[in-house]
């Protein structure tokens, strides 16, 4: 793995707070949060009028808690920024920005969570 691939992610970050190495709870954690960002990251994919602010806001706040949760510090940041936009009702244009951004981090981020699953698992 990269250093910038690294830097999404903390594998350790999940069993550390959790102070637990149960794989099939720690594996729950890990699906649970690619089934979110998939579904987020599908709704964002190529255009977000149809997402109103609320809904925006509402994804960002559930999603930047799932983030932090897996150790996704990166991403958890983003959505707690883009939580803090729609709050403030800042242009569509700040949001389509940061949404852009948001899907190209999450693509990664979600990358690395998958390939974390799927080698973890096995050792």
């Amino acid at each position: 793995m990269t250093t910038h691939a690294q830097a999404f992610f903390d594998s350790a970050h999940l069993p550390r707070s959790l102070e637990l190495d149960d794989w099939e709870i720690l594996e729950d954690f890990y699906l649970t949060f690619l089934h979110q960002i998939h579904d987020f990251l599908s709704l964002i994919e190529g255009a977000t009028s149809h997402l109103s602010i609320e809904e925006q806001r509402h994804h960002a706040h559930k999603l930047g808690s799932s983030c932090r949760t897996v150790g996704a510090p990166t991403l958890a940041g983003m959505f707690e920024t883009l939580e803090n936009l729609c709050r403030n009702e800042n242009t569509d244009q700040q949001r389509a920005a940061l949404l852009a951004t948001i899907a190209n981090i999450g693509e990664a981020t979600r990358d690395q969570v998958a390939l974390h699953l799927a080698h973890a698992g096995r050792t």
